[in-house]
């Protein structure tokens, strides 16, 4: 029996397909989602073999692991990134399915304007967050924005990419603080001009 069908038969998980990105090339994992839509399992295609050989390295599988239980954190980080669980030798892993908004894919959302307010207040809280992160010294991980979801039970902004923080440790400059910062500034403006129609 292959792994993805021991995955679905006995751990009552079935196959996911989150709406894709047009700037990801692809993806790394497979998903599966419990049946009651409360994990997600991640679990590793191999299409990567940066990520593969990144892990075969004992102090980058405990740096994972630090990522996956939050310890690695600061404080300000740790209450925007979801907590992980069940790692595996291969970097598979489960997670909280956390049911909310995609920060890339607002355009395909009916947003309640009680909601985009709070939304627009949680990306500034964000921001306000990581800054405070970026000049400690402590900000790291892939903070873009299709890994980024607003969670309609925590009603706060989550990172969903845990292995973008041992991916993007360090950051690239690209995808360093300042275009973090504008790139939520981007989505404030979007939810800000969604506010104004329904007003």
């Amino acid at each position: 029996m292959s792994k993805s069908s021991k995955i679905q038969d006995e751990f009552h998980f079935r196959r996911y397909y989150p709406h894709r990105n047009e700037n990801k090339i692809n993806n790394i994992f497979d998903f599966y989602i419990s049946n009651d839509e409360s994990v997600i399992y991640k679990n590793n295609n191999n299409s990567s073999p940066t990520f593969c050989k990144l892990l075969q390295s004992p102090s980058n599988f405990d740096h994972l692991q630090r990522v996956l239980d939050g310890s690695i954190f600061c404080q300000e980080v740790r209450e925007h990134v979801c907590n992980g669980f069940d790692l595996e030798l291969d970097g598979s892993h489960k997670m909280k399915f956390l049911h909310g908004f995609r920060l890339d894919s607002l355009n395909t959302y009916s947003i309640k304007s009680s909601l985009c307010q709070l939304f627009v207040n949680e990306c500034k809280v964000l921001i306000e967050q990581l800054s405070k992160a970026n000049v400690d010294g402590n900000f790291f991980g892939d903070w873009a924005m299709h890994n980024l979801v607003f969670s309609f039970e925590l009603k706060r902004i989550m990172n969903i990419d845990l292995e973008g923080f041992l991916t993007y440790y360090p950051l690239p400059k690209w995808a360093n603080f300042a275009q973090v910062e504008k790139w939520l500034t981007e989505v404030i403006e979007e939810l800000q001009t969604l506010l104004s129609l329904v007003e």
